[in-house]
């Protein structure tokens, strides 16, 4: 797991499963769709608020005090990034999408090969 230093507070970045990705759309993350339409600051606030287990509202004041006392969003998204890394749950999801677009490509070879050819050729 990954620790994090939020406004001088150490904290430990819980682990990705199933639930908490739930309970990060609940707090406005949906990380499950990051590179669209991305609102930083309210994900910045949404995970902060997650690893924190506060309300939106406190994470904000954290995250101001947290800036104002040279800490930088960065390392609150770069926290996530390696909780994300290392989680189980996510380095099955990639596998799985990698499995899905070469088993959709062998079919389209198939396909494409089934029509290069005569039918006396296919049997």
């Amino acid at each position: 797991m990954s620790e994090i230093t939020i406004n001088g507070r150490n904290y430990t970045v819980p682990e990705l499963d199933f639930n908490a990705v739930c309970d990060l759309e609940e707090k406005g993350v949906n990380i499950l769709n990051m590179g669209n339409d991305m609102k930083i600051a309210s994900m910045v606030r949404g995970l902060t608020a997650w690893i924190m287990n506060v309300d939106l509202a406190t994470a904000s004041r954290e995250i101001q005090a947290h800036i104002q006392n040279g800490g930088n969003v960065m390392d609150i998204l770069n926290s996530f990034t390696a909780a994300v890394d290392n989680s189980g749950f996510f380095g099955q999801t990639r596998e799985n999408r990698k499995a899905i677009p070469m088993d959709h490509q062998k079919k389209q070879n198939h396909r494409k090969n089934q029509r290069n050819t005569t039918p006396s050729q296919r049997s």
